[in-house]
């Protein structure tokens, strides 16, 4: 079994589609395929379910996957921290964060760190919801920012640590009927859109409103932040963003109303793996601790 057929593997399981795999390899859809039943051949498994309707992975394929990943990310750490040795580095620190509210004090606490032991490698990259969890679980990033979810407590040897809780706000374009108003309810908000992200949280945050009793005037879903962005200062609707996003020194073009009755608080929390010891975690941990006190915070598994 070599490296690159877990590589091949893994795109192949990501795209369910051999061919769109090869691409994303820069293989050919033949050599794909061929790579792909010598793996199962050699492991003596079948991984992948193969019909007319196309892909789906067989449940010992699921359970490859993970250990596949893991495998991956332990093979291209070892590479990296080899080269890092080589150019005088001492450690590699991965993070991965959700969104763009906790960006500006991601930059203050990295350049805190850099000062502190710039010899640390940073790599950091900005994940959604889904893929976040699924690298933290796998080891292939050390720590996570992101939104707090009750699906974080269901990933086995996950430590998740709550930074702040914020409000939740209105951000419109600054022409918009209610950007001269500094609050709104829930009940004044169901007659204006409101454009949302597509993913798990976001569908989570509804069905929490309507449980609430609340309900919002869907404009649509978007894949990202700038997308949300793009839409609400154009003027097509309004989005629901935590307060710690709602600055108009990064945002000139929008205006932020208070909602006053919204069901629902969100939390800022911080991820990462029990089992973990790297030494640069540990370090940035600590410097977590100091900006966000223990006795404000809260740790769950």
């Amino acid at each position: 079994m070599e490296i690159r057929q877990l590589k091949y593997f893994i795109q192949a399981a990501e795209y369910l589609n051999f061919t769109r795999a090869a691409k994303e390899c820069g293989i050919v859809q033949t050599a794909m395929t061929q790579q792909i039943a010598n793996l199962e051949n050699e492991i003596g498994i079948r991984l992948f379910n193969r019909n007319r309707r196309g892909l789906t992975l067989t449940e010992a394929g699921e359970a490859f996957l993970r250990e596949a990943r893991a495998i991956v990310s332990r093979a291209d750490r070892a590479v990296e921290e080899v080269r890092g040795y080589v150019q005088g580095r001492t450690g590699l620190l991965r993070i991965g964060y959700h969104g763009e509210m906790f960006k500006r004090d991601l930059v203050a606490l990295l350049r805190e760190y850099r000062e502190r032991d710039g010899s640390v490698q940073v790599v950091p990259g900005q994940l959604t919801q889904e893929k976040l969890l699924e690298r933290l679980d796998t080891g292939e990033i050390d720590l996570g920012i992101s939104l707090y979810s009750p699906r974080y407590a269901m990933v086995s040897g996950l430590r998740n640590r709550i930074l702040e809780t914020d409000r939740l706000m209105l951000a419109v374009a600054k022409d918009h009927p209610l950007a001269g108003r500094k609050s709104i309810t829930m009940e004044e908000l169901k007659d204006y859109p409101v454009v949302g992200f597509r993913e798990k949280s976001n569908e989570e945050r509804f069905i929490a409103m309507a449980q609430a009793g609340g309900s919002l005037k869907s404009y649509g879903y978007v894949e990202d932040h700038t997308s949300v962005e793009l839409l609400v200062e154009s003027g097509y609707a309004a989005a629901i963003w935590v307060s710690r996003l709602c600055r108009e020194e990064i945002y000139p073009r929008l205006a932020f109303l208070e909602i006053t009755d919204h069901p629902m608080r969100e939390q800022v929390c911080v991820s990462w793996r029990e089992d973990n010891e790297n030494p640069a975690l540990v370090a940035f941990l600590a410097l977590l601790a100091e900006h966000f006190p223990p006795e404000e915070a809260d740790t769950l598994r």
